[in-house]
């Protein structure tokens, strides 16, 4: 009987310890990241923006060097806009490509790079048109979504 009573508190007291271990989930569902409007940012001289009002900072000198190759000045201006799943896309005038990153961690991750322009943008212009992004460069439009053109 003594043996069965203690079995019975090492199973509440075993329970309890993984219990409070584990601690209460919490999900918040049906997160809506987007960015309503467009950052422009000029990078510094050491290539880096930033956008106080939202609390971001990058580098777009790797961006610049797959776009203008080594030692290439940096463009005067770098657009970029959130999608609401929380991808960022960023281009400049003269590049020919939007890049989509994901958040992850401290870094952004490349997850695509769209070509839009074999002549390069002129003057690139994000709009959000959830769930899509819109880019618009002068009489051109592109609807983007996180995996390419959308259709």
């Amino acid at each position: 009987m003594k043996h069965l009573r203690f079995l019975g508190k090492l199973s509440a007291a075993t329970l309890l310890v993984f219990t409070v271990a584990c601690g209460p989930s919490l999900t918040l569902t049906d997160v809506d990241y987007a960015q309503p409007m467009e950052s422009v940012a000029t990078p510094d001289q050491d290539g880096m923006v930033e956008d106080v009002r939202l609390g971001i900072r990058f580098d777009v000198t790797p961006m610049n060097v797959k776009e203008h190759g080594e030692g290439a000045s940096l463009p005067e201006e770098v657009r970029f806009i959130r999608s609401r799943d929380g991808f960022y896309f960023v281009t400049a005038p003269g590049y020919t490509r939007v890049y989509v990153f994901e958040p992850d961690g401290r870094n952004l991750e490349l997850y695509e790079r769209i070509r839009v322009s074999e002549a390069g943008l002129a003057n690139p212009a994000f709009n959000q048109r959830s769930p899509e992004i819109q880019l618009i460069d002068g009489d051109q439009e592109y609807r983007l979504t996180k995996d390419g053109l959308a259709n």
